[in-house]
């Protein structure tokens, strides 16, 4: 808060000498004299010699010589004659090195009896001059290095004449000066404002007053204090206050200290005006800025959902930066709801009305805290034909000092409803101890989750348990990845999740197939008799470039096939929805793997195309990885699907030929060794079919391909290298014996 003292009227530039005057004015033995201009009133002293107005301009060769003209300046001041004791108003304007300019002036308050004594240029057509007091007005036009003015007078002791000077070239800056003619004190004034020059034979009082507090808020007592304001001459009989900056007086006493208080916040002004013995005035103001009253009242309801028959729990939050006496809360509930009062704070309860009388003194900076369980009525007791329905708990706090009527801010709205929402139902879940007790809700607890419920809601959600007091709702892992954010965020479930950007989400998976290049072989026993053929492994990594809040894989297989998770990564897995979450934070950076085997199941029905004998079906896996906050999704990339059939490639079958035992072990390795090439010319010459190949022989072509696999030990899912022309080229050339 600021507090701004200013001086009656408005911003002068004083020279330093100026700032040093007493503020009380200068008194002269024939009288106290001021320039004003806007709000700002400075005191001033005529400039004293011993000589005549007229002799002292000087006029000669169309332009005067005081020796205090200044190129494109307006200098003015007032000017004494000690011999008679005349006062003479002088203006010059420009001179020696300044430019061409013009200047029109109106005048008002000019006293009888005065009249031009100096006319600069008297005879320049360009000029005008008229004076018919109180009023006059007078126009000059100068040509380069030139100037012009004037000198009106005698001005008597007592006076107040304004001048209106419009200044429209030629001159950049205005100067009023004061004191010893010799080195005068300059006063600096603006170019717009009209210029009040004043005499009068009584000083007028010097005021001035202090605010307390300095920052004041609004319904709180202000002192305004102007015991230091005081009459040079005599003694102040009045003093007048403006409360509203308005410019009418709200208040006259003869004390110099009063009170007010603001009921609205913002700027203020206030203003004194100060009245002596002798009728002068003086005035000052003070700008506040009065903020909003220092007391938060804040009521915080447990739930935004209850069911009929229900309690919940409601707590008052009173905290003042300032001392309060006479305080009392009035909270207004719907008709029928019960109230029970467990914290009263201090203060005296009247049940059938719900209001608290705190007895003593509430102090600054200390809190106040109300709580009490509220119980909803019956379903056939509540004034509402269908639910939900919404009810609104009011409330007002009062004070007798600082006087006020404070409405209770914060929850005030609560939803009487036969089905809780998920979240609020899990924030006041009370799990389950062991599994010969049930979980029960409790309305009167926070509305943050707790681990211990988010623990439990991860169980309701892994084997589709239904959540009390939803009407039998089940978590789906969307809303199982929203409670894992709530919780780990520590945010109400009232309240929205935190704002964070966007992530960029990875998730990549990896198949694992005991087939060379994503293959499944159906009906193949391995020795053991295990289905060997048919089981694969799928690795997804995830990870994330910020924090990652409530994140879930959710995998889409065919039907029938079986997941078996193997390392879950400290995700909850849901068997039953193939489905993945961790309830906790992923930090930024760092990678999170899930493991799971899956088994296709066997059948001797595979429906084979007609280009190609070994293909039976492709078999797609979709992914989504998404999180609760940020809430996006990501779609997992990398290995997408597999083959399915019931027989392979001649080359895979080669690979994976037992030579020892001439049958097919598909764990042997991807490379062809020089045993299996033996037993590939051996199928070659003898035309034999190759076992569990779909009745295909080894050809021409594919020997030669098996052999070139074998010579390059390359692995038979990738390509053979390119091999470079050598300098036999049959299409060009031909080779010597």
């Amino acid at each position: 808060m600021k507090v701004h003292k200013v001086l009656y009227g408005l911003f002068f530039l004083l020279a330093v000498v100026v700032l040093l005057l007493p503020l009380a004015g200068v008194a002269q033995g024939d009288g106290f004299y001021t320039v004003s201009q806007g709000e700002t009133r400075v005191p001033i002293t005529p400039l004293e010699n011993a000589g005549t107005a007229a002799d002292f301009y000087a006029f000669a060769n169309t332009q005067s010589n005081t020796g205090f003209e200044e190129a494109n300046t307006a200098v003015m001041f007032l000017y004494r004659n000690t011999i008679s004791g005349e006062i003479s108003l002088f203006v010059l304007l420009s001179g020696g090195a300044g430019t061409a300019g013009a200047v029109s002036m109106t005048l008002s308050g000019v006293p009888a009896g005065a009249n031009w004594i100096v006319q600069d240029d008297e005879f320049d057509f360009r000029d005008t001059w008229a004076l018919t007091p109180p009023t006059g007005s007078v126009t000059w036009t100068w040509d380069e290095a030139r100037g012009d003015g004037m000198v009106l007078g005698p001005m008597g002791v007592d006076f107040e004449v304004s001048l209106f000077p419009q200044f429209t070239s030629g001159i950049t800056q205005v100067k009023f000066l004061t004191g010893n003619i010799v080195g005068p004190t300059e006063i600096a004034l603006n170019l717009i404002d009209p210029i009040i020059i004043g005499a009068a034979q009584n000083e007028p009082p010097a005021t001035a007053f202090f605010v307390s507090p300095t920052e004041p808020r609004i319904n709180e007592p202000i002192t305004l204090d102007a015991s230091g304001s005081f009459d040079p001459d005599g003694s102040i009989v009045m003093y007048e206050w403006d409360f509203n900056g308005d410019g009418l007086y709200d208040q006259a006493t003869t004390d110099p200290v009063v009170t007010t208080t603001f009921t609205t916040a913002g700027l203020k002004t206030l203003s004194l005006r100060a009245t002596d013995n002798e009728g002068a005035t003086d005035r000052a103001s003070v700008t506040l800025d009065v903020s909003d009253l220092a007391v938060t009242i804040t009521r915080t309801i447990s739930t935004v959902q209850a069911l009929p028959g229900s309690t919940f729990l409601v707590v008052v939050r009173i905290e003042p930066q300032m001392d309060l006496a006479g305080v009392g809360l009035h909270e207004t509930l719907p008709i029928g709801w019960k109230i029970k009062p467990l914290e009263n704070a201090g203060a005296a309860f009247k049940r059938s009305t719900a209001q608290w009388v705190f007895v003593d003194q509430i102090r600054a900076n200390t809190t106040k805290v109300i709580t009490y369980e509220v119980t909803v009525p019956e379903s056939h007791e509540l004034i509402a034909t269908t639910l939900p329905v919404c009810f609104t708990i009011s409330g007002i706090l009062q004070s007798m000092s600082p006087a006020f009527d404070l409405p209770v801010e914060g929850d005030a709205k609560i939803e009487i409803t036969d089905a809780l929402n998920m979240k609020t139902a899990i924030a006041h879940l009370v799990p389950r101890v062991g599994f010969d007790t049930d979980d029960y809700i409790d309305l009167r607890l926070s509305q943050k989750i707790a681990p211990q419920q988010l623990e439990r809601a991860l169980e309701m959600w892994t084997y589709d348990e239904p959540v009390p007091w939803t009407q039998g709702a089940m978590i789906d892992i969307h809303m199982m990845k929203e409670l894992s954010a709530y919780s780990y965020t520590c945010t109400p479930v009232d309240l929205p999740l935190p704002l964070v950007p966007l992530a960029d989400i990875t998730a990549v998976r990896t198949i694992s197939t005991p087939v060379p290049c994503n293959n499944i072989l159906l009906n193949y026993y391995g020795p053991g008799g295990d289905k060997a053929g048919s089981t694969f492994t799928v690795k997804v990594e995830i990870w994330a470039d910020q924090d990652l809040y409530g994140v879930g894989l959710e995998e889409d297989l065919p039907t029938g096939w079986k997941v078996i998770p193997i390392d879950n990564g400290g995700f909850y897995y849901k068997p039953s929805k193939t489905e993945w979450v961790f309830p906790s934070k992923v930090p930024a950076g760092t990678m999170k793997t899930i493991i799971y085997q899956v088994e296709v199941p066997q059948s001797s029905a595979i429906e084979l195309a007609a280009s190609d004998p070994c293909y039976a079906s492709s078999n797609d896996i979709y992914g989504l990885v998404d999180s609760g906050l940020p809430c996006m999704e990501t779609v997992v990339t990398g290995d997408s699907g597999v083959d399915v059939s019931d027989c392979v490639s001649v080359l895979v079958a080669i690979s994976r030929w037992d030579v020892e035992n001439d049958v097919l072990d598909i764990t042997l390795s991807d490379k062809i060794s020089f045993q299996q090439v033996q037993r590939a010319i051996a199928f070659w010459l003898e035309d034999e079919v190759v076992p569990r190949t779909c009745d295909q022989t080894v050809g021409y072509h594919m020997l030669k391909e098996i052999i070139a696999y074998w010579l390059t030990n390359t692995n038979i899912c990738e390509p053979l290298p390119s091999i470079p022309d050598g300098p036999c080229d049959p299409d060009t050339s031909t080779c010597d014996g």
